[in-house]
This record gives C-alpha cells, structure tokens and sequence, in this order.
C-alpha cells in the first residue's frame, strides 16, 4: 500500500500543479477537470478541494459550498488548514447572502487564530456594508490592537456615521454628541467639523 502511494503521490501533485497552472491561464474548465482527478486519486488532498470549491463558488455556489462545509469534518485538520476553509465557506456565504453564516465562520477563524487580518478585515467591511457603526468600530479597534497602528481616523469615521444617522432621524443632540468624539479621536479630521 504505501509502494503504491509514493509513486501516486508525485503525479498528484503534478495534476495539482497543472490545475493551477490552467487556472492563472485561465481555462476554468480544464482546471475544474484536472482537480477532480486529483481529489478522485487522493481523497486527503485537502488543498485541492479547496480550490475546486473556490473555483466553483461564481457558477455553482451550492456545489462549492457542499466542498468546503464537507472539509469542516475533516479529522486532523491544521490550524492553517481550518482557517483556509472558514474563510472559504465566509466567501461562499457572501455569494449567497447568507451574511449571518458569513460573520459566524469569520469568527471561527478568529477562535483559531486570534490575529488573523483577513478575518477582521471581512469583518469591518461586513459591518460598515450593514451600516453597524458599533460592530465596525470594534473590529477595528481589535485590528488596530493587533496589527500596532494606530488609525484614528478610521474610529472617528464612524463615529462620524453614527451621527449622520442620528440627524437623519432628526436626533440632532445625538448627533452633535457623536461629532465631539470624532473631534476627540481625531482632531485633524475635519469631517466631523
């Protein structure tokens, strides 16, 4: 058995390589066919799932979302491979508008590795998108902690939102209130003026 996986293995990885190769070349469908091949001669072939369901994931969302939530149960999964696959099914979700699924499988990622930027980032752009002032301001607070910049003018920002929606709703008190602590967090802002 294991005569038979050392010499299976270089031409699963060679098919792999081709894959890849006939994805930046951009031929789609020879690279979908090659990767088959790969997951069909070696079932463990964790990255190659990953980018079948990657390359799937415009045409045939569904598909690539059975891939990817089918890896989750992997036993013996690394930690980098768990992340590589949260974020793909976060990705998947998005394609779907299943934004709740999409922010729960970001924060595994997060439960994995507490510092991974991809993750906050995703997050910050999902709740400035959901217009959550509250949430984008606190994952960009966790990012400016781990990354060691200090943007300010990013915190002000929304601040800056939060007051614009507070006149919106003709709570010009509130409103005034948010501008001071953009003020406070940035002075050389001159949005929140």
């Amino acid at each position: 058995m294991s005569i038979f996986k050392s010499k299976d293995t270089p031409k699963v990885e060679f098919l792999f390589s081709e894959a890849l190769r006939a994805l930046i070349d951009g031929e789609k469908n020879k690279s979908i066919s090659l990767l088959q091949d790969v997951v069909k001669k070696d079932t463990n072939h964790i990255r190659a799932y990953l980018q079948l369901g990657n390359i799937l994931r415009d045409e045939n969302t569904d598909q690539a979302l059975k891939i990817h939530q089918s890896l989750t149960v992997r036993p013996n999964l690394l930690p980098e491979q768990r992340v590589e696959i949260h974020a793909a099914l976060a990705k998947d979700y998005i394609k779907i508008g299943y934004i709740k699924n999409a922010i729960e499988e970001a924060k595994k990622i997060l439960s994995i590795e507490k510092r991974n930027l991809w993750a906050l980032k995703f997050l910050i752009k999902i709740s400035e998108e959901n217009q959550d002032w509250e949430e984008a301001a606190t994952w960009s607070r966790h990012l400016q902690k781990i990354s060691g910049k200090k943007i300010l003018n990013d915190l002000s920002r929304f601040d800056i939102y939060k007051g614009l929606e507070c006149m919106r709703n003709g709570n010009n008190e509130d409103a005034k209130s948010f501008f001071k602590k953009a003020v406070k967090k940035s002075p050389n802002n001159s949005k929140p003026y």
